[in-house]
């Protein structure tokens, strides 16, 4: 079989990924917030948080009292970069960003929706397959809005044109529609076309929920703060996944030599709109109108658990503290929505089952916007 350029270029680059050693590390099983990981981490302080101080079994004084004073000053918020650095130092990277899952989980809007995700999961891991998947009654009233993330026409291999989510939610019976953004073009750019996806929808008659994955995730931030609460109406919720909201380091450093290896030229202009100083002042700019509920979804990986996609991206950003891979974690985050982490996943999501993810999140995010206090109760039928 004759191989293209461009093919070779990817397999000789996905072969030099693959020799990277994943058995460094120490092996570890534990859970935080209701999931088990079974890994590798980079450090003893690491091994020791996840197996027995989050279990309740203290047993080495010296570890109890550093890893107790780093709870004494929590207070309601997540910790945020400059926390997760310090903490990245001071003990690991691993470290802070266990603790980060363990935060996460224990704020009580995040551990609610939590469990409604989880009920919602339970369903559709074991309905969907089956193809006897009902949706709840509301979800007549509500159509999805998928937006994709950079080189989306170029990297389809890694999830970038979000066919799988897409594919799932229509299979499940939802209406689903898609932006055409430019694939390597400008945050600013792609946001007047999301703005102009949101204003076509508006006199559908449904209520919208926008789905977003890293890039693109400023993206819809953007547009929805441009649009204000009243050309929003009828958008009620997005879903910010591994959103890219603050920018990469790694567009700091080092995207354009090695995703044009790949792909070709790309516009430089799209590379700098997702450079850490640009997305930081972006960012302090958003405004999402409050009637929209934001759902943060990502994931949170140690040393052990990182993808051949994600691995060299993750350790090149460890001196910055936990990352997934391409984004620092507490980047993905946007205030004051709910947060829900995958554990051991990256920027990538490949341990996960994305199809059945995505209709449990979109039956979630329903029945949460329908009811908050309902969402949690089981599911007739599941």
């Amino acid at each position: 079989m004759k191989v293209t350029l461009p093919s070779f270029k990817f397999h000789a680059l996905l072969s030099a990924l693959l020799l990277l050693s994943a058995c460094a590390g120490l092996p570890v099983r534990g859970t935080v917030g209701g999931q088990t990981i079974e890994t590798r981490v980079d450090s003893e302080v690491a091994r020791y948080y996840l197996t027995d101080y989050l279990a309740g079994k203290q047993s080495n004084a010296a570890l109890d009292e550093r890893i107790d004073r780093v709870y004494q000053n929590v207070n309601g918020n997540l910790p945020d970069r400059n926390e997760l650095k310090r903490l990245s130092d001071e003990l690991s990277v691993d470290f802070a960003a266990l603790y980060l899952a363990d935060r996460i989980a224990h704020l009580p809007v995040n551990r609610r929706f939590r469990s409604a995700f989880d009920q919602a999961y339970d369903y559709t891991r074991k309905a969907l397959p089956e193809g006897r998947l009902k949706l709840p009654a509301e979800a007549a009233d509500y159509e999805v809005l998928f937006v994709p993330t950079y080189l989306y026409k170029r990297l389809k291999f890694t999830g970038a044109d979000m066919a799988t989510p897409r594919a799932a939610l229509q299979q499940a019976g939802f209406i689903c529609h898609f932006v055409e953004t430019d694939d390597d073009g400008p945050v600013e750019t792609n946001a007047d076309l999301v703005i102009a996806a949101i204003r076509a929808r508006a006199q559908g008659g449904r209520r919208l929920i926008i789905v977003s994955a890293s890039k693109s995730g400023p993206e819809v931030a953007l547009a929805l703060t441009k649009l204000g609460p009243v050309e929003t109406h009828h958008v009620a919720a997005w879903i910010n996944a591994v959103g890219a909201l603050q920018g990469s380091p790694v567009a700091d450093e080092r995207l354009a030599p090695e995703i044009e290896f790949i792909v070709g030229k790309v516009d430089p202009a799209g590379r700098e709109s997702i450079t850490t100083a640009r997305s930081r002042q972006r960012f302090d700019s958003f405004r999402i109108p409050e009637h929209v509920l934001v759902v943060n979804y990502f994931g949170i990986p140690v040393s052990g658990s990182i993808s051949f996609l994600a691995r060299r991206g993750f350790f090149s950003l460890e001196k910055y503290g936990p990352n997934d891979g391409v984004v620092l974690l507490s980047d993905t985050i946007f205030p004051g929505g709910v947060t829900l982490a995958e554990l051991g996943s990256d920027h990538f999501l490949l341990n996960t089952d994305p199809d059945i993810k995505t209709v449990a999140l979109a039956i979630t995010v329903i029945r949460w916007l329908e009811n908050p206090d309902h969402a949690m109760r089981p599911i007739p039928g599941g």
